[in-house]
């Protein structure tokens, strides 16, 4: 008996950095715990603290006390970032933000 976790995990693929910012920043469009921002973008709780530091630095995202729990909300710079992320998408073919990240990879898998 096959377990689900293992199919969904066998077609997830490595994603860039701005593909996961871009996963972020949705799910905090509507105030989220860190908990939901977590699960909705597929990152372990170190990562997503990493990314919510990292975004919170660079004023992507603000922390609001809702009561009794922290919540993020997207700011108008994050908005900005992901229209351009949207926008930059739709320029480039398919799968060339993929090709990249591969050939970096086996660059440096297989250094000089």
């Amino acid at each position: 008996m096959k377990c689900k976790y293992y199919s969904i995990v066998g077609k997830m693929k490595n994603r860039s950095r701005y593909e996961v910012i871009a996963a972020i920043l949705k799910s905090a469009c509507k105030e989220e715990t860190r908990t939901k921002i977590m699960y909705k973008a597929m990152l372990s709780n170190d990562q997503c603290k990493i990314y919510l530091d990292s975004l919170l630095q660079s004023c992507l995202i603000q922390e609001v006390d809702s009561g009794n729990k922290m919540v993020y909300r997207i700011t108008q710079k994050g908005n900005r970032f992901l229209s351009y992320y949207d926008q930059m998408k739709e320029l480039l073919p398919v799968g060339v933000e993929e090709n990249v990240a591969e050939e970096y990879y086996h660059l440096s898998a297989n250094p000089i």
